[in-house]
């Protein structure tokens, strides 16, 4: 298996970006349409050790994003999907399986809705008080002066 870093990461180090693996043949999802606007789909694997739970008869075509969803987090990584439509044309596109959400912080007990997250006191009332969140840090030089050439973006919020 070949490994990528993600492709919107806006900085160059490895190490700091998202990793998806991504196997050097990717598993298929054909998805037949017929006249009547139904689907058929036959998953192809090559070195998937598990039999893809997927419909054997056909769906609507309502329920085709719900069941090739499932069909890429059965496989937990990305699946080529190709959608034969009835009047000879054909589209494919990768589907990647959604992220799982991340474990909450064991340590951290949860709050609720009203609760404060950040709390302190001192201000005048009605005072506009600012709150920031640090998203990078640099070195100063030996000289006293600090620079930062690009800011990065911040992490998707996870609680």
């Amino acid at each position: 298996m070949l490994t990528r870093s993600h492709h919107a990461a806006t900085n160059t180090r490895v190490d700091a970006a998202p990793t998806v693996v991504v196997p050097v043949v990717l598993p298929q999802a054909v998805v037949t349409v017929d006249d009547s606007g139904n689907a058929r789909i036959v998953v192809e694997t090559v070195d998937h050790p598990e039999r893809i739970d997927c419909p054997d008869g056909p769906i609507g075509r309502d329920e085709l994003g719900t069941v090739l969803a499932s069909i890429a987090e059965q496989v937990g990584g990305p699946v080529r999907v190709e959608v034969r439509e009835p009047d000879g044309s054909r589209y494919a596109d990768i589907l990647q399986p959604c992220l799982p959400e991340p474990a909450g912080d064991p340590e951290r007990p949860e709050t609720s809705a009203d609760e404060p997250v950040v709390a302190g006191g001192g201000f005048l009332p009605e005072e506009t008080v600012l709150v920031a969140v640090v998203v990078a840090t640099t070195q100063a030089q030996p000289d006293g002066t600090a620079a930062l050439t690009a800011l990065p973006l911040p992490a998707q919020a996870t609680g």
